[in-house]
């Protein structure tokens, strides 16, 4: 039977000071960083040291924050996921003015979670409030369900970490055949969810969802919704 990948324990490390700079408003100090990462200041100071001489950390007398080699990584990344929000934001629109809730657009990342990109909201006191630029798991929502039905390998990534139960495994492939996800308060209590792939170049480059109080977004509407959508 297949094994699990394991990651490279170091490169694990250094991603982590990384994504904890990218949240703080000011730079961090050595302490700071190893009782956030629950690693030892040697440790921490041997990597903080290596991320710093490649441009990826820049210190200032004691403490740390991002370098700008960071910056010039994600520009590229940026431009992408702006040229899919403009490419599928007039979908977006249209999903948020027929159900009258709030329509998400998200891309995959990682192996592990999916970002907001952008969301369009309506103004209806039950609908939920934009989450742009949060990420979620890609294994406890209707978003997730859609990366992982039509990506095989990152099914099967999951599928050897036993993140995937039996009950997930036949979801995936229904939502497979019938072209979109259902969230039915998986995710939260009182909330119902349906998403649909996005396609460029024959291929999943996003998806789109929307999300409403379990009462007003029925599984029934859901449903008609999902018709509507797959014949935008």
């Amino acid at each position: 039977m297949p094994r699990a990948r394991k990651n490279i324990q170091s490169l694990e490390r250094g991603f982590l000071i990384l994504e904890l700079l990218s949240m703080s408003e000011s730079p961090l100090s050595l302490q700071t960083i190893s009782n956030a990462i629950q690693l030892n200041k040697t440790t921490v100071h041997g990597l903080l040291a290596t991320l710093h001489s490649l441009g990826y950390v820049s210190k200032h007398n004691h403490s740390y924050s991002l370098g700008f080699r960071c910056y010039e990584l994600s520009k590229p990344i940026e431009q992408k996921n702006e040229a899919i929000r403009q490419h599928f934001v007039p979908l977006l629109k249209k999903m948020a003015q027929v159900t009258n809730n709030t329509a998400y657009l998200a891309v995959q990342s990682g192996a592990k979670e999916y970002l907001y990109i952008d969301a369009i909201e309506q103004d209806n006191p039950l609908t939920i409030r934009s989450p742009r630029g949060k990420r979620e798991g890609l294994t406890t929502s209707a978003i997730g369900k859609v990366f992982l039905s039509f990506d095989d390998e990152l099914r099967r990534t999951l599928r050897l970490e036993n993140q995937i139960s039996p009950t997930l495994e036949t979801e995936l492939n229904q939502v497979v055949l019938s072209g979109y996800a259902l969230d039915l308060e998986e995710a939260e209590p009182n909330l119902n969810c349906l998403a649909i792939p996005l396609y460029l170049d024959g291929k999943v480059v996003a998806v789109a969802g929307v999300s409403g109080a379990a009462s007003e977004l029925t599984v029934t509407r859901l449903k008609h919704f999902a018709n509507i959508f797959l014949k935008f």
